[in-house]
């Protein structure tokens, strides 16, 4: 059974115009309406599993913060219904609950006596919450003369240590330094593993892809898309900047990738098992790629080859390759940028960046035509399947993009053993000390 059930679920705004407006429609004999309706949520229906990381993105203005609110019992709905099965903590916004006039300690007290612990049960647990927040003896200080990052500490140390079976995280991983955010994703893992839920919204992709199992996509109000959250991401990163979404488009393009996915699954399944001498598989072709609109440029031709360019995509650890793509400009453009970005077959991001050799010779403008672009990487890789992006930008706008332009398979070598995704140690030796 689902942990949380959403079913046509509505959300409607009444605006008017004037206040008066408001009691003239109260008053009116004829219930005449004064009002216009704006959707924040429109018939939205999904299932939340235990032991789920599920996420939400969407523009601001989506409803994902309304869908938040209605889950957690903050907001009510228009129409439909949710069904929640278990305790549910909300981190719906930094500091949200707080009193800004009492102290951070004071606070952990009000909030969780809201909740029903006794003074006697945070008390076991205050030493806990305080050392995962790390900020010292400002807990004795109002919660006022906090920063941004010190509030973030506060709130996810007291969300995760009053052991909730479903956590919703709204943002909160954008703030605080870097040891922190790594803490907070340890913690994830963690409730992961004790078979908790977490219902994650970010506006970073790349933490979406990293932790979520599942995705929604929400627009103005409307579900675009439910399920795997690779493609999803990779087809919000496409439209969703688009004033004006083709929603019957987007889900034909979607179903076409899920399929396209199941037969790479299979042809990488099969391909794993062919000689390691061979270093290229006629089979091993994506057809997960995602091609962006053309502004005035477009990318063809990517390739990987090796040094003295042949075309491979069976690559070896420790040896060299070139990684390449064409450009055909249409125009002349300025501040001129190539990008690369190795990914996993999930669509974490490992490796990449941008380039410009036009800056490093003093060259701004580049004229229309046709261009080679190359990269000299090593294969760090550990054994599995990879995918390589393709992106060309002008004054940081981007001009052309291709998703999962090529993918690659790295071999298996039996003499070293690694669980990561690359391996940067070039040589090992025991000795006596």
């Amino acid at each position: 059974m689902p942990i949380i059930e959403v079913k046509n679920l509505s959300k409607v705004y009444n605006l008017y115009e004037n206040p008066k407006d408001r009691l003239k429609e109260a008053l009116n004999p004829f219930k005449k309406s004064y009002h216009n309706e704006l959707y924040a949520l429109k018939n939205i229906t999904f299932n939340i599993k235990q032991n789920e990381i599920f996420g939400i993105i969407g523009n601001n203005g989506s409803g994902k913060s309304t869908l938040l609110k209605i889950i957690s019992g903050v907001l009510s709905s228009s129409s439909g219904s949710v069904s929640t099965h278990g305790k549910i903590t909300p981190l719906l916004e930094l500091g949200a609950g707080f009193n800004p006039e009492l102290s951070g300690i004071d606070n952990i007290y009000l909030l969780t006596s809201i909740d029903n612990y006794t003074k006697e049960q945070i008390a076991k647990k205050i030493k806990t919450i305080l050392e995962f927040a790390e900020i010292g003896e400002m807990i004795y200080q109002p919660i006022k003369t906090y920063s941004t990052g010190m509030k973030a500490r506060l709130a996810f140390s007291l969300a995760i240590h009053v052991n909730p079976d479903i956590l919703i995280i709204d943002e909160v991983l954008s703030v605080g330094d870097a040891s922190f955010q790594r803490k907070c994703f340890a913690k994830i893992e963690n409730f992961k593993n004790a078979k908790k839920t977490i219902i994650f919204v970010s506006h970073s992709i790349a933490q979406i892809i990293q932790l979520c199992d599942r995705v929604i996509w929400l627009d103005k109000g409307e579900l675009i898309l439910n399920g795997d959250t690779k493609i999803i991401a990779e087809l919000y990163q496409k439209y969703g900047s688009y004033k004006i979404i083709d929603i019957k488009k987007i889900r034909d393009e979607y179903q076409q990738l899920i399929e396209n996915k199941k037969i790479d699954h299979k042809k990488t399944t099969l391909s794993s098992k062919k000689e390691k001498n061979s270093f290229y598989d006629v089979t091993l072709k994506p057809k997960s790629t995602i091609y962006y609109k053309e502004n005035n440029a477009k990318i063809y031709d990517a390739k990987i080859t090796t040094c003295d360019h042949k075309m491979v995509n069976v690559l070896q650890q420790n040896s060299d390759y070139i990684y390449s793509y064409k450009v055909q400009l249409h125009k002349e453009f300025g501040n001129i940028r190539f990008g690369v970005l190795f990914k996993t077959i999930e669509g974490l991001e490992i490796a990449g960046g941008s380039y410009s050799l036009l800056e490093q010779e003093n060259i701004n403008i580049i004229e229309k035509g046709s261009y080679k672009v190359e990269w000299k990487f090593k294969c760090l890789f550990n054994p599995g399947v990879y995918f390589v992006n393709a992106g060309v930008s002008s004054d940081f706008k981007h001009i052309h993009r291709v998703m999962d332009a090529y993918c690659f398979r790295v071999s298996e070598i039996k003499k070293n053993i690694s669980n990561s995704l690359v391996n940067v140690i070039s040589d090992f030796k025991l000795m006596h000390d």
